[in-house]
């Protein structure tokens, strides 16, 4: 008989070169920074924290470890899973509209393989998702390859290994990530 899903305890949140809109990470939005506001959410949910950085960055009080790999999001899940084999949450650094009761229906939803929301767009979540922590062979096989996180979510497609949850079930505001400086002034009006 399988494994039961395990507790999902613990959220990542990738912290890349931002080449398009260096430092946005630590913005502010509604007083707060961008990061600053995930951390404090996800914590309140009772989840460990940690940012992975590909540059080193300072954040007090928040465990940051750094990207070796400078891959994209694929060399931040490929550090993630240096360091744990149990499911988690991973999430961009630059997201700050995650909504809580969308990150509890996940954690409820969660039944062992790696699940991806999908936006009413039709689009994958992949950095808005929960990764078993078993995804460690599959990451270093597509890691050398260039591959992105969406081809690493067709791969666990292939194989059983991801729920890919339709769209409406997460709140479509916290999908919205910042990339350019418009971005920015979007989310703030």
């Amino acid at each position: 008989m399988g494994e039961g899903p395990r507790s999902v305890g613990r959220a990542y949140l990738l912290a890349g070169r931002a080449t398009r809109f260096p430092g946005k990470f630590l913005l502010s939005v509604d007083g707060e920074t961008i990061v600053g506001r995930e951390v404090r959410l996800l914590r309140s949910l009772g989840l460990s924290v940690t940012v992975v950085s590909v540059l080193p960055l300072e954040l007090p009080g928040v465990r940051v470890v750094r990207d070796p790999f400078d891959r994209g999001p694929l060399g931040g899940l490929a550090r993630v899973l240096t360091e744990t084999v149990d499911p988690f949450f991973l999430f961009g650094a630059d997201m700050p509209f995650l909504d809580r009761d969308s990150l509890l229906a996940m954690r409820a939803r969660y039944r062992g393989p790696a699940l991806v929301p999908i936006d009413r767009s039709g689009r994958w979540q992949v950095l808005h998702a929960i990764y078993s922590g078993r995804e460690r062979g599959v990451v270093e096989e597509l890691l050398p390859k260039g591959v992105g996180l969406r081809g690493l979510v067709e791969q666990l497609q292939r194989t059983g290994a991801v729920e890919l949850w339709g769209p409406g079930t997460v709140a479509e505001a916290s999908f919205a990530d910042i990339d350019t400086p418009a971005d920015l002034v979007r989310v703030r009006e």
